[in-house]
């Protein structure tokens, strides 16, 4: 993950919502067929979509990550979802932590619900 952070030269609050949206991820049964490069890889162009930084997965991204941005899709639409939800959840330890000032109110950002319409 942090190499992936590197390569994708993501500042503090990418860093913090991308880690947000991996442990997420660590509770979901459905997430175990991802690898976890992808899911590395996935959790960074998530956050990079919520947080409005980029849309695309640029050749630096894909060089360090080996994923192209298409690969990611299936693993990011899941996050999304994952992250609309997880104030509702039984299992919203993960909300409660990142609302904090710790972690940069990293649950502040609206999802990337665009990711869930349509393949772009």
């Amino acid at each position: 993950m942090r190499r992936s952070l590197k390569a994708a030269q993501s500042d503090n609050e990418v860093e913090l919502v991308s880690f947000f949206l991996i442990e997420l991820c660590l509770v979901e049964y459905e997430m175990l067929r991802f690898p976890p490069s992808m899911l590395a890889a996935a959790a960074i162009f998530t956050a990079q979509c919520t947080l409005g930084v980029s849309k695309e997965w640029n050749k630096t991204c894909e060089k360090h990550s080996s994923y192209v941005k298409d690969q990611l899709l299936e693993c990011s639409k899941l996050m999304v979802s994952f992250h609309q939800k997880a104030a509702i959840g039984k299992l919203s330890g993960v909300h409660r932590k990142y609302r904090t000032s710790k972690y940069g109110y990293a649950i502040r950002c609206e999802p990337a619900s665009f990711l869930l319409e349509a393949w772009f």
